[in-house]
């Protein structure tokens, strides 16, 4: 891949869920494969959800303040992609911080995209370090304003 790879390369508006219907992180996890599987990015949900699970064993990716940033890298996937969902209510998820999970931001990661990987998760993690987008993230209704968001957030 040439040129680094940004937030806006890899949203997906159809990728974004401010209703997610998960009551366990197994729920979330599935209907974020979901999204991504009618986006058509992956090529094996089943091999995707397997790649998360065992990022997911390998150490905590919730990052507090109600957010988790999970993903998998796998060739699983077709087109490296971003989703984003919230639950109304928060679940038990690992985290770095305290309290429970309510938003996600989930990466599906081809395996030759790796460099990729950690440049998508460092564009993520700045932009949640602003309070304001960590606030619009939990509260609006707007999957369009999440999708302008993350972009202007991704171009910084």
């Amino acid at each position: 891949m040439t040129g680094e790879m940004t937030i806006e390369n890899v949203i997906n508006r159809s990728c974004i869920n401010l209703h997610m219907k998960g009551r366990d992180k197994k729920e979330v996890i599935e209907e974020m494969a979901e999204m991504f599987d009618r986006a058509g990015v992956l090529v094996d949900k089943a091999g995707y959800i397997k790649a998360v699970y065992e990022r997911e064993s390998e150490g905590p990716t919730g990052i507090g303040d109600q957010v988790a940033i999970p993903h998998g890298k796998t060739a699983a996937v077709g087109k490296t992609a971003m989703a984003v969902g919230r639950l109304d209510k928060g679940i038990e998820w690992e985290t770095l911080g305290e309290g429970t999970t309510r938003a996600f931001v989930m990466f599906a990661v081809n395996d030759k995209d790796t460099s990729e990987l950690v440049s998508l998760l460092s564009q993520v993690a700045i932009a949640l370090c602003d309070e304001k987008v960590i606030e619009t993230l939990l509260n609006t209704e707007s999957e369009a304003e999440i999708f302008t968001l993350f972009n202007r957030k991704g171009e910084q």
